[in-house]
């Protein structure tokens, strides 16, 4: 049987000697880190203020002081700034100070003067990927919206439908056994068989846990370069299917590089500092800013993970029962032309497709299929769209349209990130 977290449980420290304190990531001796955060909220799913997560919980959550993270400057390290207010965001990317951004913007993004601001944005996360920066896209940072394509082509994927699921959640399986987002600290509760040819993940066992409740991005696609290395973190197998949860990317010209994490909309799972998931995005942070002496075995390389552990156990599907609620319709965005540094471009398209409402069932597992296209308003420091769809509890799913802005906005810091400081420890290969 399948091991369920309906709250994520402490994970131990594994193979990186460290010491685990009660209520925070396990993390090793690293370089004191500043944080950008650039989101805006959605609730496609219509979730009550306390399961949401919005930008100000997961800047609250990595400013906690009882997290593991080592902050340069403790609360006022981490900033947090609209996608529809950007004016700070630029000017903290020019900080050579600054070591990561979590990417968690929906939303194409504005300068507070309500122009559009996605093209400034876009450059300057090529500058900082250049110089070493590192980007963590989180969750919906990598769905698709108008405005969006050359942004997601630069961090290298795009996601165009959703499934909010209560009963079954979903499994996450780690692809990439000896990487230290993958392992430093996680506690998987069994392993499965897994493979992925076509991502480059070998056959093999893998831990996994279950995310219960989550929200499914089924529709991902990876959008890719000439010369790039990729590495596929995490995965599932839902609806009997090969879905891509995480990865670590770097491509030619980048002396930082980005990792992309999918789970992200329940937030009492996602963002408790005891638990796995929360583990998992404080690795990604301390990892890709470059802030490791010694990141151990990443084992990336040009085509993905190269196998998996051995193994004896695999658990039941994650999506063996129940009813999944699916949404899809999206606008669409078409990836164009790469660039040795900037990551490439791409043309954004307007409009989308609606789904029809249609409903199919398949043995012990149905899926619903709602209607609306991609919803994204304009202006600054909130939204303008109403939620679309419906929502459903208990251990069915909610048939949606497709993200939707949610009417809290975002709420936005304005710290100043304090003054420069030498980094002794950095080199330019990793370091900004």
């Amino acid at each position: 049987m399948a091991s369920f977290r309906l709250l994520p449980i402490l994970a131990p420290a594994l193979a990186w000697g460290l010491v685990s304190s009660a209520d925070a990531a396990s993390l090793p001796p690293h370089a004191p880190l500043r944080i950008l955060v650039v989101g805006d909220a959605v609730n496609p799913n219509n979730l009550p203020p306390d399961q949401l997560t919005e930008p100000a919980d997961i800047r609250a959550a990595l400013a906690d002081p009882q997290n593991g993270l080592n902050l340069d400057g403790g609360d006022s390290a981490v900033v947090l700034v609209d996608s529809q207010c950007v004016d700070q965001a630029l000017d903290l990317l020019g900080d050579e100070n600054l070591d990561a951004v979590v990417y968690f913007a929906h939303r194409s993004a504005r300068a507070c003067n309500n122009s559009d601001a996605q093209p400034a944005l876009t450059a300057a996360f090529a500058d900082f990927l250049a110089g070493g920066g590192g980007i963590v896209v989180f969750h919906h940072g990598i769905y698709e919206a108008n405005g969006k394509g050359e942004v997601l082509q630069l961090l290298g994927g795009t996601a165009s439908s959703i499934e909010w699921n209560t009963n079954v959640g979903q499994r996450v399986i780690g692809t990439a056994p000896g990487h230290f987002v993958v392992d430093n600290g996680v506690t998987y509760d069994e392993t499965v068989a897994y493979d992925d040819a076509a991502n480059g993940v070998s056959p093999g066992m893998y831990g996994s846990f279950v995310n219960l409740p989550d929200e499914r991005y089924p529709q991902l696609s990876l959008l890719k370069a000439p010369g790039e290395s990729r590495t596929i973190l995490f995965a599932s197998d839902y609806n009997g299917g090969k879905h891509v949860l995480g990865y670590d990317l770097q491509r030619q010209g980048w002396a930082g590089r980005v990792v992309f994490l999918q789970p992200g909309e329940y937030q009492p799972l996602i963002l408790d500092i005891d638990g796995d998931p929360f583990q998992i995005l404080a690795n990604a942070l301390v990892y890709a800013s470059g802030a490791l002496e010694d990141p151990g075995d990443t084992t990336s390389t040009t085509d993905g993970t190269t196998g998996g552990t051995d193994g004896t156990s695999s658990g039941t599907d994650g999506t063996s029962s129940g009813t999944d609620g699916t949404s899809s319709g999206t606008d669409a965005t078409t990836g164009g032309s790469s660039d040795a540094t900037t990551g490439g471009s791409s043309d954004a398209t307007t409009g989308g497709t609606n789904g029809t409402g249609s409903t199919s069932s398949d043995g012990t597992a149905g899926t619903s299929e709602g209607s609306g296209g991609e919803s994204s308003g304009p202006g600054s420091g909130g939204t303008d769209d109403p939620t679309a769809g419906s929502s459903a509890s208990g251990s069915s799913g909610s048939a949606t349209g497709d993200e939707a802005d949610d009417a809290s906005g975002c709420a936005c810091s304005v710290e100043d990130p304090g003054p420069a400081r030498s980094r002794p420890w950095a080199s330019s290969a990793s370091r900004r």
